[in-house]
């Protein structure tokens, strides 16, 4: 005789586990511009979304999967996706990077999964806010200690005020792109069942694809596809490029999505944008490992506080896991 509550919970710590892998995976995004810092992040950026695109219209072809009879919501929504979870999304950093530095946009884009776990609340009405606060509150402040300490906070040197108020803006921006592409995301997943997560995934890499292609010159705009001089060294050569742009493509972009979807089809919202700072964390320990070194105490003392407060929100989650149904509380429907 089963257990009451067994099969959602089980359901539950699967998809957590999912998600979990997915920001792994997308932790490698931290990585391969580092292992490729002789080119810039554009050009980089850009074959990672032509590899995604490749890849997707060769899936396509491969498994003659049919784009036609699609809905016009569909499409829709696969435009809107692929600009604010790709294309629009990095543009809109690399505009803040330029504008007021790294440090101010890092600090902004660090807080996503806290503003995902909010708003998806918000829109879902999936938990008591008062049951997301301490866990919300412990990952807030980690990924102060985390962003603080790995920024470094250096001068924004000569920008004027204007530039430096314009670059905060385009980070925000940027910031509320992926949080809506976040939520909205999961939510279209679950209202569409008939759309796998393979699928989705290949069909917002054909929409990525194009996009880049038609964004291209102005990404391009002032970036160069040649090697910094006097970087020398395996990581300055095409060959690296290509393979980081196909791991970037295919790894990250490709497979941590369509884990990614799986996820939010099983998750709440709310608990699945927690589960967004195991790429900040994955990625750091990656740099970590590559660069041999160790982080500072604080960012250690930051990341742990971050695992705390993502564990307690999990073991509630999984509380209400046997009280509901997963898939209850993930019907896409206002309570």
């Amino acid at each position: 005789m089963a257990v009451p509550g067994r099969s959602s919970l089980a359901g539950t710590t699967a998809a957590v586990a999912t998600g979990i892998t997915a920001n792994l995976i997308w932790g490698l995004a931290f990585l391969v511009p580092v292992l490729l810092s002789a080119f810039d992040p554009v050009v980089i950026t850009l074959g990672r979304y032509v590899s995604y695109g490749i890849l997707s219209l060769l899936i396509l072809a491969v498994t003659r999967t049919r784009l036609r009879g699609l809905g016009r919501d569909v499409w829709l929504m696969a435009v809107l996706f692929a600009f604010t979870g790709n294309v629009g999304y990095y543009f809109f950093v690399v505009q803040g990077v330029a504008l007021v530095g790294a440090p101010v946009v890092t600090v902004i884009i660090g807080t996503l999964p806290v503003t995902v776990a909010l708003y998806g609340n918000w829109r879902q009405k999936e938990f008591p806010f008062g049951r997301l606060a301490l866990p919300i509150a412990l990952i807030a402040a980690g990924l102060i200690l985390v962003n603080l300490t790995e920024a470094g906070w250096s001068a924004t040197g000569d920008r004027s005020p204007v530039a430096q108020l314009a670059g905060a803006g385009c980070a925000l921006l940027a910031l509320l792109m992926w949080t809506w592409y976040g939520v909205a995301n999961a939510a279209f997943l679950k209202t569409h069942p008939e759309m796998s997560s393979g699928r989705w995934s290949t069909l917002i890499g054909v929409v990525t694809l194009v996009m880049a292609l038609l964004a291209s010159p102005l990404l391009l705009l002032g970036a160069s596809a040649s090697p910094a001089p006097g970087t020398g060294g395996a990581g300055d050569s095409v060959a690296w490029l290509i393979a980081g742009s196909l791991i970037l493509g295919i790894m990250v972009s490709w497979v941590g999505t369509l884990l990614w979807n799986r996820a939010s089809h099983q998750l709440p919202v709310s608990v699945s944008g927690q589960l967004i700072v195991f790429e900040t964390i994955s990625g750091l320990t990656y740099v970590f490992l590559a660069e041999r070194r160790l982080p500072p105490p604080v960012e250690v003392v930051g990341i742990a506080v971050v695992i705390i407060g993502v564990l307690i929100g999990i073991r509630r989650s999984m509380r209400q896991a046997v009280r509901e149904p997963v898939g209850h509380l993930n019907d896409g429907k206002d309570r």
